[in-house]
């Protein structure tokens, strides 16, 4: 898939994505801890706890594996966590509503490490910008699997 002119959507890329694609820098917001969007990155507390769930589980699944992360992101409750971390916080909903309105005038993408393979936190920023703000959004890859069981908050 290459990069075109904008449809007016809020995207997806990976970090992987932004070369093969060749989305423009201006089209981009970096999601993931220290990349200068901090309010739109998972807590330090839940990232550690997920990491550490991931490792665990790559015992059993393998080092890297899609299995161990998508297990991982549903064991710690990551989506429940992150949304109530995002919608908790004004910043991240200003932020938020600015890359909706944003997206209107041209594609913007949200970009992580993970592909589209795997679990990540941008899917759920793209669900809450369209429940919240009505954004149009595409959301190609997966969502955690359904039927894990999760461990209790």
């Amino acid at each position: 898939m290459q990069w075109k002119e904008a449809h007016d959507v809020l995207r997806e890329a990976s970090i992987a994505d932004l070369k093969r694609m060749g989305i423009p820098g201006d089209r981009r917001v970096l999601v993931n801890r220290g990349r200068g969007n901090d309010e739109l990155a998972p807590s330090s507390d839940l990232l550690r706890e997920f990491l550490e769930t991931k490792k665990a589980l790559e015992e059993r699944f393998g080092r890297g594996s899609k299995a161990a992360h998508n297990r991982a992101f549903v064991e710690c409750a990551y989506e429940a966590r992150f949304r109530r971390q995002i919608e908790g916080d004004p910043a991240a909903l200003e932020r938020l509503a600015e890359l909706a309105a944003r997206s209107r005038i041209g594609d913007v993408y949200l970009v992580c490490y993970e592909g589209p393979e795997k679990a990540c936190h941008r899917r759920i920023l793209l669900r809450i910008a369209q429940e919240r703000f009505g954004a149009e959004v595409e959301i190609s890859g997966v969502e955690p699997p359904a039927g894990l069981v999760r461990r209790q908050r």
